[in-house]
């Protein structure tokens, strides 16, 4: 609709078309007054009544694009106006009279069809009277008639799509999705610019409509109700007697809260629906989310966070263009704490499925479980993501703890495998590997005080190293047996000189692992074996270089060298000194 009606030129267009289609309907059903004579008296579309309507709807429509013909001449002196500023008092009593035909046209199409069967039908009649009325409040400045039509034109309008959405398909299926999705556009083109900008505008205008809400639904639900407009009240029967809730002022009754505090930065909430959900979400009496114990209990609770988190993003989408750059930080602060909540909302749930397939006791289930921890390590990821959360160094150190928690007992998981397969070196590794990642923490993990839903704290990563350390020294005997009960030969080769390994060298060294170097056993050898046998020749040197010896010293050399051959050979007299001696 907006597409194309912009210019007093596309109003008037589009004015003649209906026309023309009119006068062809009014021929169709013998209302052309031709004697126009005192005309007034003698037109026949003001005699048209219910019996008319009863017999052929089509005396319907002719009021209908009566009164449609009368709006869009009213549209096309407001776009008039908007381009030029000459006889603006005349134009606008003009426009308001046409707006005014236009109303009273709606009045008695409503009253000629209150026989009609479809209620759906009645209903968008009413929606097309309210829209007409709230028109003609606007133009006269009438705020709170303006109010009152453009809630009940709201409300209906919002049921009239959930009744689209909910219809079945019946005959040809692609000509019918065609109709609805052209249906859905309709009604979500009249909410955006005409129904939700007047009904803004009338609240802003009006003290009495309740200050501080900016939810047009939760003002449209309120002022619905009010009897300022008693031709319109039954449309409000039309809904509520298919669904209430459409029309149902949930709020009225309830304190809401006003705004939610995330890591000590206050977000005010400017929307009364996602004030009482999120009232209703982090009320763990109403949730009861402590004795959930099946998984799919969880689904109503993120379901919940998601439709909050829906509407937010509607709302900000909505008020994009706001120049309050605290509204604008407040919607930024409350977008972190939705997402924040709904991703440990999944996180616990995640849990509660892993806990589910470990009772079985079943190994099978470790593939499922592992897979289950790669997507609780892929939020705790997203987590860390989050605006906001990086600044804030507790959180933040908190984040990357719980990440390395829930990969160490991803690793648990793997290890455990290992070991139902005997596959206890693998697991060992394993084992010593998280004890390694781990070994540098901190006393407190968590540097803040819990997480959301409980999903961990600092005394279950306590009782977590406990049992690791447990399981550690269980797979050290367990690998320790297993490497004992092979029968592997010796790796130290020189343990045995006739026995060499069979292994690869791989297993004789391992060449990953630090080496380590310590002592062995070896025979002792005595010293004397070796030192009995040699024998020193002082006198008797080959080689040039020994000092001269005088002639006079000669036979005195002589026998002192022939007195120690005499005293050597007496102790070489036996093995080792003892056998022989003289």
């Amino acid at each position: 609709m907006s597409a194309y009606l912009v210019s007093p030129e596309d109003y008037r267009k589009q004015r003649k078309r209906l026309n023309k289609r009119l006068n062809k309907l009014r021929h169709e059903l013998n209302l052309i007054t031709k004697d126009t004579k005192d005309y007034r008296s003698k037109e026949k579309i003001s005699g048209i009544n219910s019996t008319d309507y009863d017999s052929n709807s089509k005396y319907g429509l002719v009021l209908l694009l009566t009164a449609e013909r009368d709006n869009l001449y009213a549209l096309e002196i407001k776009s008039l106006l908007e381009l030029s500023n000459d006889n603006v008092a005349s134009y606008k009593n003009l426009m308001v009279s046409k707006i005014k035909r236009s109303l009273q046209t709606s009045q008695k199409l409503l009253q000629i069809s209150s026989n009609d069967a479809s209620d759906l039908k009645k209903l968008e009649l009413y929606i097309y009277a309210a829209l007409a009325q709230g028109q003609l409040s606007v133009a006269k400045k009438q705020w709170a008639p303006a109010i009152t039509a453009f809630s009940i034109a709201k409300c209906a309008l919002d049921f009239l799509y959930a009744q689209l959405n909910s219809k079945p398909v019946e005959g040809d299926q692609d000509d019918e999705e065609d109709v609805d999705a052209f249906n859905k556009t309709l009604v979500n083109e009249l909410l955006d610019t005409v129904v939700d900008p007047s009904l803004r505008l009338a609240v802003s205008q009006d003290d009495s409509a309740g200050e501080g809400s900016g939810d047009l639904k939760t003002i449209s639900r309120r002022h619905c109700h009010d009897d300022r407009l008693p031709y319109l009240a039954n449309a409000i029967k039309i809904i509520e007697k298919t669904d209430a809730s459409f029309v149902a002022d949930i709020f009225g009754s309830v304190e809401l809260i006003k705004s939610v505090t995330w890591r000590d930065h206050e977000a005010t909430i400017y929307n009364d629906e996602i004030a009482f959900k999120i009232m209703s979400l982090t009320n763990d009496e109403e949730t009861n989310w402590k004795n959930f114990t099946d998984a799919n209990e969880f689904d109503k609770v993120i379901t919940g966070w998601t439709e909050v988190l829906v509407a937010h993003k509607a709302n900000v989408e909505k008020n994009q263009d706001d120049d309050d750059i605290e509204k604008v930080q407040d919607r930024a602060i409350l977008l972190t704490y939705i997402n924040y909540n709904l991703l440990f909302t999944r996180l616990k749930r995640d849990l509660l499925i892993i806990d589910q397939l470990s009772t079985a006791n079943n190994i099978e289930n470790n593939r499922d479980i592992f897979r289950l921890y790669n997507g609780i390590i892929s939020i705790a990821q997203e987590l860390k993501d989050l605006p906001g959360v990086y600044n804030d160094e507790d959180l933040y150190q908190s984040l990357e703890n719980l990440e390395k928690y829930f990969t160490a007992k991803k690793n648990i998981v793997l290890a455990e495998s290992f070991q139902y397969n005997n596959r206890f070196g693998e697991a060992l590794k394993i084992y010593s590997f998280i004890e390694h990642e781990l070994n540098t923490v901190e006393d407190d993990f968590y540097k803040i005080d819990e997480f959301p839903y409980q999903v961990t704290n600092n005394a279950e990563f306590a009782k977590f190293q406990d049992n690791l350390a447990k399981s550690l020294l269980q797979s050290h005997i367990s690998a320790q047996f297993a490497f004992d009960s092979t029968g592997r030969e010796k790796l130290y080769t020189v343990e045995n000189l006739n026995k060499y390994p069979s292994h690869e060298l791989k297993d004789l060294v391992n060449l990953n692992s630090k080496p380590r170097i310590q002592p062995i056993l070896s025979k002792p050898v005595l010293f004397d074996v070796a030192f009995n046998y040699i024998s020193y020749d002082l006198g008797r040197s080959s080689g040039g270089s020994a000092a001269p010896v005088s002639s006079e010293a000669a036979p005195a050399a002589v026998a002192a060298a022939t007195s120690a051959e005499q005293e050597e050979g007496k102790k070489r007299g036996g093995f080792f000194g003892i056998f022989g001696r003289s």
